[in-house]
């Protein structure tokens, strides 16, 4: 399929907006999101092993709600947000795989902005709650996503490579 990536968008969006708007039914649309996502793709193999780097963002979510930048209503990670995860870990080899091959500040700017404008609508929405000022914790986001974005992308850019050598 040419176009996965235009399905890989729809579906990772759809699955934002169940995390946002349908947060009691959250979990159930974003696993069949996730089936959906693994009927259809043409690299299923690659998207699995791009599952290994969700535990980074989750570290980081949980680095971030432990230093009280925003917290999802629970003393526990919230399985949504790992849901979340994973779609946009996969996500990383279709929608946003174009990011691989753009300059690094680009990749910095849209994981700085991209990245803590997500949080801060999940925020603004009510599925997310911030125990800090709004912009520490705007500030804050960017740094970490202006981080997170580029390595993540470099770490599935790696292993798609290593896929490819293996075939």
């Amino acid at each position: 399929m040419k176009r996965f990536w235009i399905i890989n968008l729809a579906l990772f969006q759809a699955a934002w907006f169940a995390a946002a708007f349908a947060t009691s039914m959250a979990v159930p649309i974003m696993v069949l999101i996730l089936c959906i996502h693994f009927y259809l793709t043409p690299t299923p193999k690659l998207d699995a092993k791009l599952l290994l780097l969700m535990p980074i963002g989750v570290a980081v979510d949980k680095v971030l709600m432990e230093l009280g930048l925003f917290y999802a209503g629970s003393e526990i990670f919230p399985l949504w947000l790992l849901l979340l995860w994973c779609m946009f870990v996969i996500s990383l080899n279709h929608s946003l795989k174009w990011f691989a091959s753009q300059p690094l500040l680009l990749i910095i700017a849209f994981g700085a902005v991209g990245g803590a404008g997500s949080y801060w609508a999940g925020i603004r929405l009510g599925v997310l709650q911030q125990e800090l000022p709004a912009m520490t914790t705007i500030a804050l986001l960017m740094i970490a996503w202006g981080g997170l974005f580029p390595l993540l992308t470099r770490c599935a850019q790696l292993l798609a490579q290593s896929n490819v050598r293996r075939v």
